[in-house]
This record gives C-alpha cells, structure tokens and sequence, in this order.
C-alpha cells in the first residue's frame, strides 16, 4: 500500500517502479516529519497535491514554506514536464497542549478556584485532580481538554 494517497492518478505519466520509488521518497518524509501527500487531481499537465503535516514525535513542524519545498523535491524529479500546483496544510497544536500542572495552579489562582469546586463542577475525584495539579499523575488529553475548557469559561 503507498504512502502517498491518490498516487493511482499518476499510473498514466509514470511506470511502476518510478510509482514506487516516488512513494519510497514520499516515505522518509512520512517516517521522519509525519509529512504525507494526497494527489487531489491531475488536470491534463497540472498535478495537484495536498501536503500536510501530522503530530511529530519531536513537537518540531515544517511552515507552509517547507511542506511547499519538501513537496516539489519528492515530485519534480518524477514529473518535470508537468506544473505542480501544491495545497499546505501544516500542523497546528492543539490549544490543550499549554495545559501542564503550572498552567493549572496558575488558572486556580487567576480564579480562586480549588480543588474541591473543580472536583464539585466536574465529577472527579479530588484525588485525581490533585494528583494532576502537583504532577504526580500525568494527564492524558481528555484531562487537559476538559482542564481547558473549565478555565475558559
């Protein structure tokens, strides 16, 4: 199975072992940035190509600059003659992931929140919710989705 979604539309422009030496390329980027490619369209000498970037190990993501670069250096080679129209769509954290145990003392102090109102308002335990807010326990993205948006009201 390739890599690149969509890389049936070029089967018409390129043989089968250039389709598959272009998805080997296409997968380092998949491998080392979490960077894919979708072949939206082809429209007659006009390739066009979504890139997009996922969640990285890392937490280091390409610009729109660089998911345009990385695009044209995995295809052009393999279609000179043809122009590439490319459509970015990087990474954008979640708004979530500002949420750790300082960012939650911080917020309880900004509201005069305790622990036992958010444990009332919530429904979970004042265990847990103590647990997260000295960071004894780590917080899965559920926790800090719903630590989020309780602030933010």
């Amino acid at each position: 199975m390739s890599v690149i979604l969509g890389i049936d539309n070029l089967s018409n422009r390129l043989t089968a072992e250039q389709l598959e030496e272009l998805d080997l390329a296409a997968d380092v980027h998949k491998s080392q940035s979490n960077i894919e490619f979708n072949i939206l369209k082809v429209k007659g000498d006009v390739i066009y190509i979504e890139s997009t970037q996922s969640e990285t190990r890392s937490g280091k993501y390409a610009t729109e600059a660089t998911l345009l670069k990385k695009t044209h250096e995995v295809f052009d080679k393999w279609l000179p003659d043809c122009t590439i129209k490319v459509e970015t769509l990087p990474h954008l954290p979640s708004p979530t992931s500002v949420v750790n145990p300082v960012w939650l003392e911080k917020k309880m102090k900004e509201k005069g929140i305790r622990i036992k109102q958010i444990a009332f308002d919530t429904g979970v335990d004042r265990e847990s919710i103590s647990e997260w807010t000295t960071g004894k326990r780590s917080m899965s993205q559920i926790v800090k989705a719903m630590f989020f948006f309780y602030f933010l009201k």
